[in-house]
């Protein structure tokens, strides 16, 4: 080959490297900031996990927490009467030949501002009207006790309703226990899906964070990040990030060192999926950032969607006081430091990360057609002999 066309080939791939370089130095800075953890705020946690297991077994001893019921309507009285701080609404919607009822309330700090950002702070309160899984065919029609698929969010709930008036925040807390989320044959979230339905654009517009929790009592806690059946929204990947630095602040990351110095045990894994339809599912459809907190292996060993789940099984003993409270200290935690609020830089924030996404990627393509160009050109000319081959 020509020293010119050499010369040229090594001028293309140096300007087109040059376009979009990627900064290492950069990029380690952000690895390494990220991992600093945050520990403000840790030593003033609150929540009590005794008491909300307290709640547990009050929620059961009512009764089946079916629509309509008695003992839903117990239920909601007693959550009202114990958090007078709060705004709340009862939203009935028609289910069958009664009513569901979610339970909306409202936190608003004194503020000088309007329009103040929300989180909401969601589960459902509903206990499943058949037990299908139970190994006693006799039983399988006969509501289940919902110990902790249903009363263990509402638990968490009820704690966190009595600490947020006390956390001095600069935005607003919402509380929505839905109704008719566990019912018929397949759940349907109807309580969930109605809530969702009935929010105005401006109400989607002022909500940062969705946070459902369902079915987080088990003794054997393991939560794992939780995708919808279809692709949700970006922000979602904000919130999961939130999960796993709380987490790992609070020594509930395996082998992460906590902000008491102390190695994380294995009780969130955001690297491992779980698909799962539940409530946060109608939020994400009608835009709303959404995650669901969860455990889908009810009770030791258990596979997916097994073990005590939808069975006469699930029972207050089988609800553990310090699940809860981890449970509970994530969210509490990330109230306290801000970490469920979408900063006010983030959408210029994102429209830069998504500018350096393309760029990395553009600097990739540049390099491979680069390179290729070179490659092409060697033999082309003959400079190249033997077998060329490649390495995945």
């Amino acid at each position: 080959m020509p020293a010119k066309y050499i010369a040229i080939s090594f001028i293309l791939v140096l300007s087109l490297s040059m376009l979009n370089p990627v900064n290492a130095d950069e990029i380690e800075d952000e690895v390494a900031q990220e991992s600093i953890l945050n520990c403000e705020g840790i030593n003033s946690l609150e929540f009590d996990g005794l008491a909300a297991n307290q709640s547990v077994t009050f929620q059961v001893g009512l009764g089946p927490r079916l629509p309509g019921s008695n003992a839903s309507s117990a239920l909601l009285d007693s959550f009202i009467e114990n958090n007078t701080a709060w705004n709340w609404t009862l939203d009935k919607h028609p289910y069958l030949d009664t009513n569901l009822t979610n339970l909306h309330g409202v936190y608003t700090p004194e503020s000088n501002e309007t329009d103040l950002p929300v989180v909401v702070l969601a589960a459902h309160y509903d206990s499943r009207d058949r037990a299908e899984r139970d190994d006693d065919e006799n039983r399988t029609d006969e509501p289940i006790p919902g110990a902790n698929d249903g009363a263990s969010g509402v638990a968490v709930l009820s704690e966190l309703a009595r600490i947020v008036p006390s956390l001095g925040l600069e935005h607003e807390v919402w509380i929505l226990l839905t109704d008719a989320e566990d019912q018929g044959v397949v759940p349907e979230m109807l309580g969930a899906k109605a809530w969702a339905q009935d929010r105005t654009q401006e109400e989607i517009d002022s909500i940062h964070a969705f946070l459902l929790v369902d079915m987080i009592g088990d003794a054997d806690l393991q939560i794992n990040r939780v995708y919808p059946p279809k692709v949700g929204l970006s922000e979602t990947d904000r919130l999961w990030d939130s999960v796993e630095g709380l987490a790992s602040s609070l020594g509930l990351v395996k082998d992460v060192a906590a902000c008491d110095g102390s190695l994380g045990t294995d009780i969130v894994n955001v690297n491992v999926l779980d698909g799962v339809i539940d409530d946060h599912v109608p939020m994400l459809e009608v835009g709303i950032p959404a995650i669901d907190l969860i455990d889908i292996r009810f009770g030791p060993n258990a596979t997916k969607w097994g073990g005590y789940w939808h069975t006469h099984e699930d029972t207050p003993d089988k609800v553990s006081a310090e699940s809860l409270t981890h449970v509970g200290h994530i969210l509490e935690l990330g109230l306290r430091q801000g970490s469920w609020l979408m900063d006010e830089n983030d959408t210029l924030n994102e429209d830069t990360d998504n500018e350096s996404k393309q760029s990395t990627q553009l600097s990739i393509v540049y390099s491979i057609i680069a390179f290729t160009f070179i490659g092409a050109s060697l033999l082309t000319f003959g400079i190249l002999h033997g077998s060329v081959r490649f390495k995945r």
